[in-house]
This record gives C-alpha cells, sequence and structure tokens, in this order.
C-alpha cells in the first residue's frame, strides 16, 4: 500500500524530538552556572585589579554589576525558558534556539568580566594619566 505522505526524514521522527518540558529545567542549570562563574571570574579579576593598584570602589561596582545587571538578565532569561517549555510544542526549531540562547548565555558570562574590568582598568589609567 502506498503512503501519500512520502518517505519521513531520517533521525527527524517526532519520536526523537527531545521533549520541550525539559528545555525550562535545563535553561535553569545553565543560568545558575554561568551566574557563578560569572561571579567568580568577576571576583578574581577585581581582586587581581585591585592588587595591580586599582582603586578599591571597584569592589562596589562589581556587585552592582552582579546584583543590578547580571542576575535580573540571567532571571529573565531563565523566565522565558520556563514559559516556552509549558507553552510550545517539541521541534527542532525550539531546540536550535535553545542552543543559541544557551552560547549567548555562557559566552556572556565568560567574556564579560574580562571586558568590564579591562576597561574598568584602562578608564583608571586615563584619569591618572590626565589628573596626575
Amino acid at each position: 500500500m502506498a503512503s501519500t505522505f512520502g518517505a519521513r526524514p531520517i533521525g527527524r521522527t517526532t519520536h526523537s524530538v527531545p521533549p520541550a518540558r525539559s528545555l525550562g529545567r535545563r535553561m535553569t542549570v545553565h543560568a545558575a552556572a554561568a551566574l557563578i562563574v560569572f561571579a567568580v571570574l568577576q571576583v578574581w579579576l577585581v581582586s587581581s585589579a585591585i592588587a595591580a593598584g586599582a582603586p578599591s570602589a571597584l569592589t562596589v561596582a562589581a556587585l552592582v554589576i552582579i546584583l543590578a545587571l547580571a542576575v535580573p538578565t540571567v532571571r529573565i532569561v531563565e523566565r522565558h525558558w520556563h514559559h516556552l517549555s509549558r507553552q510550545a510544542l517539541a521541534s527542532w526549531g525550539l531546540h536550535a534556539r535553545f542552543r543559541r540562547d544557551v552560547r549567548r548565555l555562557w559566552l556572556a558570562a565568560l567574556a564579560l568580566p574580562f571586558l568590564w574590568v579591562s576597561g574598568a582598568m584602562a578608564a583608571t589609567d586615563a584619569i591618572a594619566a590626565i589628573t596626575g
């Protein structure tokens, strides 16, 4: 008996798509781990910068960045994926978006502490050169 639907693509059957419900929990794990890595990198870089002669006000700026910027941003991403995991159907496109957001989250967690601490050090060096 012939089928009118044609052949199924290999590896793309409905059963091989992971469930969408697990994406919210998986994003929570990634978000928590990325936030911990971000905070640890930031503390390490700020303490190294202060040991190199940066002003101690840099610690206050680091705390503000963690509490006012990093935590709410990660929480927004986490809520978004919890909402999607409850509302969306499992599909390869949804999982591709998940992988893209996880890559962005980890890239930000690993790169931003280096960028802002080096920028703060450059700014303090420029201010010291101008004033002194």
